[in-house]
């Protein structure tokens, strides 16, 4: 009987419907999930994980300028601890200090005098240990400027060797110099050869004390040490370790294209530089103190040794990629300006891209402590598709204190100046002062803007009431708000990688698709010209008609967006005002 039933039952076609309508719900639901529910949409495939610097956003800070703790008018390490939250709620991953070691100051703290002590100034050791303490709870990393180019002149070492003390006789570049019968203040000596300071006049001083000429490749009170000197590498390398045990997740090092010259000091440059920087023998000493890093390595603590290499071609780039190194890219620092447009920036991250190996990671940044801000060297209004590009492009980006809230430069008349690089050229101090760049942190519209309770060291940019963190905190299109909404989006995978296919650019637009296999893509529409323009983006590499909205930045003329979050866009035609742009997900 059972049997019959079942014949019976399959003869009447209802076996072949159970059949198909197990089916059709096997399709039907998981597309019902999918189309109505979001957190199921956006679930992530899991990816291999990647090094933690490879995903990080690191965020210079230049302690003198971040904030004042004791009301002494200067920035300090307790100034940073103060403001953790705010950096991890920024979104940032890595914490880059300036130096704040022990120092005359005459160059900022560049001129170090003791490299493993802290300078009153900004505090005590035991400041520098809370701060590493407090930034390990938040999981933030924290990466000191590692100086070994130069010392201050009145550190211990070359005080020993003006003086011929034992092994530092040869820590520093000495020379007799060249014969010169009217030179009486340098005992009828001249310096070697024609090699000039990167602050105006030669680079070589005579000292009285050892009867010779050192060599210096910025301030005469910042002579450059032997590097060829073993014992000079060695200490070096003591201070590396020193921070290492103090916990430091890597090192940026300072003028590292300046680390070697020629050892032929009777040669000229004849203004070239050729002699003086970028020299071969770099690579094999950073391939040295990389790793030493490593043996501090481990259970995904990797250190990071970055290289500023202002001015380098892509082969130099890759001869630091090479030895395990990152070098800085300053390619935009370098040629953005208010004539570089859409295809312009296009022809910078395709030149930064270029040549790079599978495992060498890219990186950009807008700005530093050295040159105008992104908001003066182009528009004002173009500071929220700077902060979209630096954060959307492959690699890892680095965002100078302030930008993320679009600080302007600072002016400063010449007997406000503090800046060596313009004290030494008073007729035109204002191209080549560093002051206006690094004007104290606008944290809100209270006195100095929240900054100091005392005098500033450098006096706070007057359009902070209108422009600080507390105010831009309160407000869904300002910029502190887009780049924050930048920097969740960007840890999505199709962010976390190395591939970028441009779409629709034009002298006012680029756009480009940013993805990762079995993720949604990203489509990044910006408008970088002075009016507005039209970008059709439906064709290759996108390959769609329209996508979803899910970041957009706001005019700077209307505070609104011309696109809201969940909007559908068609890619044929998308319209962007001057300054605006938009993130699509496809």
């Amino acid at each position: 009987m059972p049997n019959s039933r079942k014949e019976k039952f399959c003869e009447q076609g209802k076996c072949l419907l159970l059949v198909l309508v197990v089916v059709v719900a096997a399709i039907v639901v998981p597309c019902v999930l999918t189309l109505t529910d979001k957190d199921f949409r956006m679930k992530e495939k899991s990816l291999p994980e990647l090094e933690w610097w490879k995903t990080s956003i690191i965020y210079q800070v230049y302690p003198r300028s971040f904030q004042d703790s004791d009301g002494d008018g200067t920035g300090d390490l307790k100034g940073v601890t103060k403001h953790l939250d705010y950096l991890k709620d920024l979104g940032v991953g890595a914490i880059w200090l300036s130096p704040f070691y022990k120092s005359p100051m005459r160059d900022f703290g560049y001129d170090v005098q003791n490299h493993t002590q802290v300078d009153p100034l900004f505090g005590t050791m035991e400041d520098f240990d809370e701060l590493m303490q407090e930034a390990k709870k938040r999981n933030l990393r924290i990466l000191v400027d590692f100086v070994p180019n130069h010392t201050s002149n009145e550190s211990v070492w070359f005080n020993s060797s003006r003086h011929s003390v034992g092994k530092y006789k040869d820590f520093y570049i000495w020379t007799d110099g060249i014969n010169c019968s009217n030179c009486i203040d340098t005992n009828f000596k001249k310096p070697p050869n024609d090699w000039s300071s990167a602050f105006r006049g030669s680079a070589w001083t005579y000292d009285d004390h050892r009867k010779q000429f050192y060599y210096h490749a910025y301030l005469d009170s910042q002579p450059d040490l032997n590097v060829r000197n073993p014992d000079v590498v060695e200490e070096l390398s003591n201070i590396l370790r020193f921070w290492l045990g103090k916990g430091v997740d890597g090192f940026r090092g300072d003028a590292i294209r300046k680390l070697f010259e020629s050892q032929d000091l009777q040669e000229n440059e004849n203004g070239i530089q050729n002699l003086t920087r970028n020299l071969p023998e770099i690579y094999p000493i950073m391939q040295k103190w990389k790793s030493l890093l490593d043996e501090y390595a481990g259970d995904g603590k990797e250190k990071i040794l970055i290289a500023e290499s202002y001015g380098i071609s892509n082969e130099m780039r890759d001869s630091y990629y090479k030895v395990d190194t990152i070098p800085f890219n300053f390619a935009f620092v370098q040629k953005l300006n208010r004539t570089c447009g859409a295809r312009c920036i296009q022809n910078i991250v395709v030149s930064s891209l270029d040549g790079l190996k599978t495992n060498w990671w890219p990186n950009f940044v807008l700005g530093s402590h050295d040159v105008s801000r992104i908001a003066d060297r182009m528009e004002t209004y173009l500071v929220d598709v700077f902060n979209m590009l630096l954060l959307t492009l492959p690699g890892t980006p680095t965002t100078y204190y302030g930008e993320e809230i679009g600080m302007r430069d600072t002016f400063y008349q010449f007997n406000e100046s503090r800046d060596p690089a313009g004290l030494n050229y008073k007729g035109d101090y204002l191209q080549h002062t560093r002051d206006p760049e690094r004007s104290p942190m606008q944290w809100n519209s209270s006195l100095n803007a929240g900054f100091s309770s005392g005098t500033p060291w450098l006096h706070v940019n007057p359009n902070y009431p209108l422009l600080n963190v507390e105010k831009q905190k309160s407000t869904n299109t300002s910029t502190l708000s887009i780049y924050k909404r930048l920097a969740e989006l960007r840890q999505h995978p199709s962010f976390t990688n190395k591939k970028i296919i441009f779409s629709f650019v034009n002298d006012n637009i680029i756009s480009y698709v940013r993805a990762e296999v079995d993720q949604p893509k990203f489509l990044v529409v910006m408008n970088f010209g002075s009016r507005t323009s039209t970008a059709n983006c439906s064709g290759p590499p996108v390959v769609a008609m329209n996508g979803e909205v899910v970041l957009a930045t706001a005019d700077s003329l209307t505070g609104s967006s011309s696109y809201k979050l969940g909007d559908t866009v068609e890619l044929e035609n998308i319209g962007l005002r001057a300054g605006e742009g938009i993130i699509v997900k496809i």
